[in-house]
């Protein structure tokens, strides 16, 4: 399965509207209607832990929980993005995740030479996220995330 999350920033994408998404693939989920709770479970808490300032719109799988959403309070744009490179620890396969609306602020990166990179902790968190998402036990390895500008 894969699930998809709308997220609002204030500004950004071509259009300029602040929509942008979330795809996650592979989901792990017994079936569409626990897929759609993790999912939007797993977006609340990207929010919480600061890995996005975006608002979390609608939550897809197959179906769709439709949920409208404004604007959020802060300048958020959507063309920032934090693209993270994972795995499970039994499985070699590399998976991506982008998630759009990250806050210059955000303290779960931080700068380095080649720019804007997820801090240990925030990998740590992170990987507690995709557990939880997709029912694995300590499963999850996060191998790297950075911050990506779209001009």
């Amino acid at each position: 399965m894969k699930g998809q999350i709308m997220l609002r920033g204030d500004w950004g994408n071509a259009a300029g509207t602040g929509i942008g998404k979330l795809v996650v693939d592979n989901l792990e989920s017994a079936d569409v209607a626990t897929a759609l709770t993790d999912m939007d479970t797993f977006a609340d808490s990207l929010k919480t832990g600061l890995f996005t300032a975006c608002n979390v719109g609608d939550v897809s799988v197959t179906d769709k929980t439709i949920q409208f959403v404004d604007k959020p309070a802060a300048d958020v744009n959507i063309d920032r993005q934090l693209v993270v490179h994972y795995r499970k620890k039994t499985d070699d396969t590399t998976r991506k995740l982008t998630v759009s609306g990250i806050a210059t602020d955000s303290t779960v990166v931080t700068g380095v030479d080649d720019g804007e990179r997820l801090t240990t902790a925030g990998k740590a968190t992170l990987e507690g996220y995709l557990d939880t998402l997709f029912g694995w036990t300590d499963e999850a390895v996060v191998l790297y995330g950075k911050v990506l500008q779209k001009t």
